[in-house]
């Protein structure tokens, strides 16, 4: 993941986009076991109270047109940019865009999920707000490298996206040590290495270092 993937810098993209303007990303397929309800009721609560806030949708999928509906029904529609489907070339930039990153599940009991737009985020270096299912609570380590919410709490997940508008410390502390989690236990060359632990294989220390 480290070399793939620069993390955020939200100097620079503050520059380009006007210090004001908060924006809040999904990136993802656009399905119901996403939590894209729950989202638009959150940024409906948030854009009340950070009139300067933007969400930045990248992804398509079946509830595209009812979300886009439900954020015009809220009347947010105009704070709300849907990027559609895009080439994983694109992401990076997409990334860069945002101040925070979200992923909304809603509860999902029995429900196998593999969070890869997490460790995106976090790879990225962007605070994370997720919802406290599968195994992102062991992840993101409540108030350590990301926020957790009880997951299908638009209230909640508003109140957090809101807080983090309001304290760029914050966001700057949380989005350092999400980048440093990435690198430390995501990088692939580490996730090989735990395999082959596992299988009774120890590679020298300098294996899979990078060149150059």
């Amino acid at each position: 993941m480290e070399g793939a993937l620069a993390p955020v810098n939200a100097s620079a993209r503050r520059m380009r986009q006007g210090a004001a303007q908060f924006t809040v990303l999904f990136v993802g397929t656009l399905k119901p076991w996403h939590g894209l309800d729950v989202l638009i009721d959150a940024f409906a609560g948030v854009r009340s109270r950070v009139p300067e806030a933007r969400l930045l949708l990248v992804g398509d999928g079946p509830e595209r047109e009812a979300v886009l509906a439900r954020a015009d029904a809220l009347g947010i529609a105009d704070a709300v940019e849907h990027a559609g489907a895009v080439a994983p070339s694109e992401v990076p930039a997409l990334l860069h865009r945002a101040d925070v990153a979200v992923a909304p599940y809603p509860p999902l009991d029995g429900f196998y999920f593999s969070p890869l737009k997490v460790y995106e985020y976090l790879a990225a270096g962007l605070p994370v707000v997720a919802s406290a299912v599968g195994e992102l609570p062991g992840v993101l380590e409540h108030g350590r490298v990301g926020v957790l919410v009880p997951p299908g709490d638009a209230a909640a997940l508003a109140d957090t996206l809101v807080a983090l508008a309001r304290d760029d410390d914050r966001r700057a502390a949380l989005g350092a040590r999400a980048r440093e989690v990435a690198v430390e236990r995501h990088d692939w060359s580490v996730v090989v290495r735990r395999a082959l632990g596992f299988a009774g294989v120890r590679l020298p220390e300098h294996a899979g270092a990078r060149r150059g």
